[in-house]
């Protein structure tokens, strides 16, 4: 097992607290948004943890966490746009669309790391294209995709100035 760096470390926290801050915003406002502090916090966190997947090599190459860690990266830029600039009445979609893709960019390096590295003596998985691990990966995927599904059925019956405003009134209370 490859002992983690600083920068592994400083990447894994904030990486996991993406998670659980997302997971929340998602639970408790159907969408991920910048608008809430809450919302910022884990778009900071996505961001540093999306940039120094960048510098971890543990084979020494580019890999699929590099490629996610790109996407997440994109789905960040991309979902700021769409939530500050009005596309033909679509951008409330993309913008759930892209966020909660940062959240499956996270998800899959994560389970990988975790199923490749615990227990210590003898890890759940050998690789990342391990049976276990692409049940997983499928399993995110799906919970992505009903998310998103059930995002922009929310999202068609809300305006998206409501939306926005009930964000700020919800900001006021961090």
């Amino acid at each position: 097992m490859n002992e983690i760096s600083l920068v592994g470390w400083f990447h894994t926290i904030a990486g996991t607290l993406a998670i659980f801050i997302g997971i929340y915003l998602i639970s408790k406002f159907k969408v991920i948004s910048s608008k809430p502090n809450l919302g910022t916090i884990y778009l900071i966190l996505t961001t540093i943890t999306a940039a120094t997947s960048l510098m971890i090599f543990n084979n020494g190459v580019f890999n699929l966490e590099h490629l996610l860690g790109f996407f997440a990266l994109l789905g960040v830029f991309l979902g700021l746009l769409f939530e500050h600039k009005e596309f033909f009445g679509l951008s409330k979609y993309f913008q759930a669309i892209c966020y909660t893709g940062t959240m499956l960019c996270h998800l899959i390096p994560g389970i990988s790391e975790v199923f490749t590295r615990f227990p210590p003596s003898q890890p759940i998985a050998n690789s990342i294209f391990d049976p276990i691990l692409l049940v997983s990966f499928g399993i995110f995927f799906l919970i992505f995709l009903i998310t998103v599904f059930l995002q922009l059925r929310h999202l068609k019956t809300v305006s998206y100035t409501h939306l926005r405003a009930h964000e700020t009134r919800e900001d006021r209370g961090w």
